[in-house]
């Protein structure tokens, strides 16, 4: 069978850096190398990055002729001219061993299984250990100095092709290889020499291709593309694949294909070849990349799907319907092309003694147990071909419309036809039967009929019915009523009896268990259909719409239809071009053929494949880290290693190699990462995520874009993760990244902090300081000011004792003095002793003034004992007890002389009340120091009053006055209110009166009470 390939071609308008590609080879890391007459580009798919030696001229054009890679991951470059380049740590370099080379022109680059390097030139043979070169000539054995190709066999043999003949190189020496072409005439250029897996050993070169150890061996020898003119066919290079063809790239003959010992045609798809192919690789993906001359870059894919077209004389336009045979021969019909015959590789019309409308439009064919073919046309009624004889069945013939929409055929040879009004018809033992409503059908179009594996008929209708029939009666299954007015175009049972349903619309529909579960196939395409469902006892599911066919995997269909996970389809095959669809008609559009293949009548032709394994990739795409870019500059060289290494070859990434986070510049205004994954096969589909640990909350859809920037990041450690999928939505768990830390700025490093922690304690040390040398000049200069003050005080004190007091005595002493001189003078002698009196008054007077004054009297106890040395004296010559009780215990607390004056007067007032209007017989007096308070009770058993008013009222100005019949009691709390203290009065009349004085001690002022 033929090859089925796609073609998809890349040039120097997709960034190839010359059309003319001279090698192709995919390294460890998974990015794809291409060698061209322009110079070197490296391909993940999407992007070539193009690559020059560091010391190269700009407008110097360096022409590639070989890659390899060897075991330690050094890229090894040929270049014609140019000597030998080698690809590391991101950069391309000359090897320092040039001048030591055979010639500057390297023809061919390969590794032994001992590392050593082996370099094929038009002058020689170089082997390369390290910097060590050993050059072979023809001196050395070989037979010309023309090199043109060195390979290594996996037996180990180092095999040399020169344009003399092949040789050896075994045992440490060169050993010829004879070999002479059929016609002793001729003497052709060799160009290599190709092992495979199998040990076959092929040499190549002009038109030939030998198998060489059939010429050892059995003296055979196989020759292919043999041509008078020698010129025009010459084979470049082979490649073996996966499943052990021979890939060869020829000049005049294009790409060939060898297998099974014969010549494979190929067929391709969305492209075509140059006729000259220099360069040939397998990727790990299969895919099969041709390095042309003049032609671009190739890619090729092998089509597991196969579509079967006008290469196989079918016609163009949608195929409506299928049916297989005997001998696995099958019958396309198509919409305005007739029935035509093949055993898929080639088809042929088919004809009858009736041709007339058989050939013009088809709705559906049937294959019956007696190999007769039965065709259903849109019109023109019923065929059926047995051998050379053609039937044609009309409403003459007793059909109820010449419109047969489906056909289906039973393992007893009996054929059903449903019509367009909605009738049905049984072919059996060459009789015709009807069916109707009397049977149970609704009179809708029966648009699909299928044979049940049970026994019976399943029958869809235009409507969205679906019945169940058997013995001449049909039921309606009520359970698919959810599809009413959705025409049933595909219908499929599977091995667990379960049968599933494609409508018009786009929906896909299960009954199984008496209930219908369905589900939008063609979300967004208006009125798309099913065309066509199929299955596999796996369970796996394939359908077809206009777009194209789908696959849902047999887990995915059992959690669907058990409620526990969605409905997951993957695209399986995709329509070359949209097309209309009117043509979704058409009965049936898939089947299973008898060798298990899956057959699907589609807008684009026939479309069949084997289902056994075409799952989808599970392989993830490997991802990969290319450059980082912070403030707009590489971080590192382009391709280049993190550490900037230039003696290792460059890591599988060197980011994610990275021990330590990256250190990155505190001034980070934008930092962009570029990565990318490899899968060649679709890399146009590949999807990706990223997520930045510290800044994203979850994982950000990228989609298809292969970079990302970031805009200013505060300091701190973050971690960069980036996965990917491939074309399936199979992710890469593990993905790629790399750690980096943005460290504060200079003005917030430690160092920083701490000098700023140094200044900023000792700038509250120096403030604190110098708050506290204020505070304490202020102190001590309020404290001088007070001790001026009490000096000020003490000499007032003293100056009022000694001079004003000294002379009320002596005036007091004089009037004495004088009254008792003055016998019988009575009106003298009573205004004397009048003075004598007022000057003895003042004198006490004065003393209580000088009390208050001096400042040696500031103190609580102070004042408790002279209050009650007062009482004592102010109540000794009267008839009223006094009761006194004062604490030992007081506390040091200074007064000022403001309050003890205004206290003491308070005080004085009380004593008096109770002795001039209380009438008193005892009076208590108690002292006590509570809550920071200086309390003193006066306590009388007078007679007692009423209490007055105690708010002052106001003048006609508004200024407060004392209450009428109060002013003693006024002045009282007035005092002791100007203080911060507090006077409470509490008497009735008969029951004595208390008065209740208390000021605080620590300068609290209070209200009256």
């Amino acid at each position: 069978m033929q090859q089925d390939l796609t073609v998809r071609t890349w040039t120097k308008e997709e960034g190839l850096p010359d059309n003319s590609v001279t090698a192709v080879l995919q390294t460890r890391d998974g990015y794809l190398w291409v060698g061209t007459l322009g110079g070197l580009a490296r391909f993940d798919g999407v992007r070539f990055v193009s690559f020059a030696p560091a010391a190269a001229r700009s407008n110097e054009v360096v022409r590639i002729t070989a890659l390899c890679e060897d075991s330690a991951g050094w890229l090894w470059i040929g270049t014609q001219g140019a000597g030998l380049l080698r690809y590391a740590s991101g950069a391309v370099s000359r090897f320092e061993g040039n001048a030591n080379l055979s010639d500057q022109t390297i023809n061919s680059i390969v590794e032994d299984a001992a590392g050593h390097l082996w370099v094929g030139t038009p002058l020689g043979l170089n082997r390369l250990d390290g910097l060590q070169i050993t050059r072979f000539s023809t001196k050395d054995g070989l037979p010309n100095d023309f090199v043109s190709s060195v390979h290594v066999a996996s037996s180990g043999t180092v095999w040399i092709t020169t344009s003399a003949g092949m040789c050896q190189f075994k045992d440490g020496s060169i050993v010829p290889f004879p070999f002479q072409p059929d016609n002793s005439g001729r003497n052709p250029q060799y160009l290599g020499v190709y092992e495979d897996h199998q040990g076959n050993q092929w040499a190549y070169g002009d038109t030939y291709l030998v198998r060489i150890d059939k010429v050892l061996g059995a003296g055979k020898r196989l020759n292919y593309f043999r041509s008078g003119d020698t010129a025009s066919v010459r084979l470049w290079s082979l490649c073996e694949g996966r499943n052990g063809q021979l890939w060869i790239g020829t000049s005049g003959e294009g790409l060939r294909c060898f297998a099974d010992d014969k010549l494979i045609p190929l067929t391709l798809r969305g492209g075509r070849l140059f006729s000259d192919v220099r360069a040939l690789f397998e990727d790990r993906e299969e895919n099969v990349w041709l390095g042309t001359y003049g032609g671009g870059l190739v890619r090729l894919q092998s089509n597991s799907v196969r579509v079967l077209d006008t290469n196989l004389g079918l016609p163009a336009g949608p195929a409506v319907c299928l049916a297989f045979g005997a001998e696995g021969r099958l019958w396309v019909g198509f919409e305005h092309g007739g029935v035509y015959s093949g055993l898929a590789d080639r088809f042929e019309p088919v004809t009858g003694e009736s041709e007339l409308g058989l050939q013009n439009r088809v709705s559906s064919v049937c294959a019956a147990a007696d190999s007769s073919l039965w065709v259903g046309t849109p019109g023109a009624g019923l065929y059926c071909l047995r051998g050379e004889c053609v039937l044609h069945y009309t409403t003459a013939d007793g059909l109820s419309d010449n419109a047969i929409l489906a056909l289906a055929a039973e393992p007893d040879g009996t054929v059903w036809a449903g019509t367009m009004s909605g009738s049905l018809h049984r072919f059996a033992n060459g009789t015709l039967m009807s069916f109707d409503a009397d049977a149970g059908l609704s009179g809708q179009p029966v648009s699909a009929l299928l044979p049940a594996r049970g026994g019976g008929l399943w029958l869809g209708t235009g409507g969205g019915e679906v019945l169940r029939g058997k013995d001449g009666q049909f039921r309606r299954l009520d359970e698919a009523g959810t599809l009413a007015g959705k025409a049933i175009r595909a219908m499929y049972e599977d091995h667990r009896g379960r049968l599933w349903l494609g409508t018009a619309s786009g929906r896909l529909a299960c009954l199984s268990g008496g209930r219908c579960q369905s589900w939008d196939a063609t979300p967004g395409l208006l009125e798309d259909s099913v065309t066509g469902i199929l299955g596999n006892e796996d369970g796996d599911l394939w359908f077809a719409t206009s777009k194209g066919i789908y696959h849902v995997a047999g887990t995915d269909v059992t959690g669907w239809l058990s409620g526990q996970s969605p409905l997951r389809p993957q695209s399986f095959f995709e329509a070359e071009a949209p097309v209309s669809v009117t043509s979704a008609s058409g009965w049936p559009r898939a089947l299973s053929s008898p060798d298990g293949r899956l057959w699907f009548a589609t807008m684009t032709g026939v479309v069949t494949f084997e289902p056994l394994g075409l799952e989808p990739s599970s392989a993830p795409p490997p991802v990969r880290l290319e450059a980082i870019l912070v403030n707009g500059r590489p971080l590192v060289p382009v391709g280049g290693s993190a550490k900037g290494a230039q003696d290792q070859p460059e890591p599988a990434d060197r980011f994610t190699n990275e021990a330590a986070p990256l250190q990155l510049p505190s001034n980070l205004r934008s930092l962009d990462i570029q990565f990318t994954a490899f899968c060649f096969a679709a890399p146009e589909r590949v999807r990706f995520r990223h997520k930045l640990e510290s800044s994203d909350a979850d994982w950000v859809d990228g989609g298809v874009e292969r970079w990302v920037h970031y805009g200013r990041l505060p300091s701190g450690t973050y971690d960069f993760r980036v996965t990917a999928c491939n074309a399936a939505g199979v992710w890469n768990q593990t993905g790629a990244g790399f750690a980096f830390r943005i460290p504060p700025p200079a003005w917030r490093a430690a160092w920083a902090l701490a000098l700023y922690g140094c200044a900023a304690t000792g700038l509250v040390a120096g403030t604190a300081r110098l708050v506290s040398y204020r505070r304490l000049r202020r102190r001590l200069a309020r404290l001088a000011q007070e001790q001026a003050m009490q000096r000020e005080r003490m000499r007032i004190a003293q100056d009022m004792h000694d001079e004003i007091g000294s002379k009320l005595t002596r005036i007091s002493f004089m009037s004495e003095l004088a009254k008792g001189q003055l016998q019988g003078q009575e009106p003298v002698a009573v205004k004397l002793d009048a003075i004598a009196h007022t000057s003895r008054d003042l004198l006490q007077s004065l003393d209580e003034i000088v009390w208050v004054v001096n400042p040696r009297n500031d103190t609580l106890e102070h004042l408790a004992a002279y209050l009650g040395h007062y009482a004592t004296e102010y109540l000794q010559n009267t008839s009223v007890e006094c009761e006194l009780h004062i604490p030992r215990d007081l506390p040091h607390q200074p007064l000022s002389a403001e309050t003890r004056h205004n206290l003491f007067l308070a005080f004085e007032e009380a004593l008096s009340n109770a002795l001039k209007h209380g009438r008193a017989s005892q009076v208590r007096v108690a002292m006590a120091a509570r809550s920071s308070r200086f309390e003193i009770t006066i306590q009388d058993n007078g007679c007692g009053f009423d209490l007055p008013a105690v708010g002052p009222e106001a003048d006609s100005q508004g200024v407060a006055r004392p209450p009428r019949g109060g002013n003693g009691l006024w002045n009282m709390r007035q005092r002791l209110v100007d203080v911060g203290g507090q006077c409470a009065i509490s008497s009735q009349p008969g029951q004595g009166s208390t008065v209740s004085l208390s000021v605080p001690l620590n300068g609290e002022n209070q209200g009256i009470v």
